[in-house]
């Protein structure tokens, strides 16, 4: 089995998306917008309820002045209005990461805890402090199918 590196501190992750997947990007900007927005919805299939709520009890403990958390549903994994993981292309306004899951999902919002985000500058990872164009990465996404 081939093992890749991760952006933070290169670990070997196995199957999950890594730096050098043309989705890698879309998934980290999924993940930095679940923990940017207050009070966001992160909905989530039945069997990952309960991981849902743990990673919502990290952001707690990682993050201890943001009171107003992340709630947890059941149904499609997105973050309600911000980002759709997997599913079919959502409207423009929504970051779309095509084939993946809540394990990819869960992975990037770890490692960018892990590194201090949301309260640091620069430890979002690369594109993480320009304006982000949707437009564009769905058209990179698609060249690469």
């Amino acid at each position: 089995m081939v093992m890749s590196a991760s952006f933070k501190s290169c670990p070997i992750l196995g199957d999950n998306v890594d730096i050098t997947d043309v989705r890698w990007p879309s998934l980290r900007e999924a993940a930095r917008r679940f923990l940017r927005e207050d009070g966001c919805t992160l909905s989530v299939p039945q069997e990952y309820e309960s991981r849902a709520w743990d990673l919502v009890q990290k952001i707690s403990d990682k993050v201890p002045a943001k009171l107003d958390l992340p709630k947890v549903i059941i149904g499609e994994l997105c973050v309600v209005g911000l980002a759709q993981i997997g599913g079919i292309k959502p409207e423009i306004e929504i970051c779309w990461v095509p084939d993946s899951n809540f394990s990819d999902f869960e992975e990037q919002v770890l490692d960018l805890l892990e590194a201090g985000y949301p309260g640091c500058i620069g430890c979002g990872g690369p594109g993480s402090e320009g304006e982000w164009n949707e437009s564009i990465r769905r058209a990179e996404i698609e060249g690469e199918k």
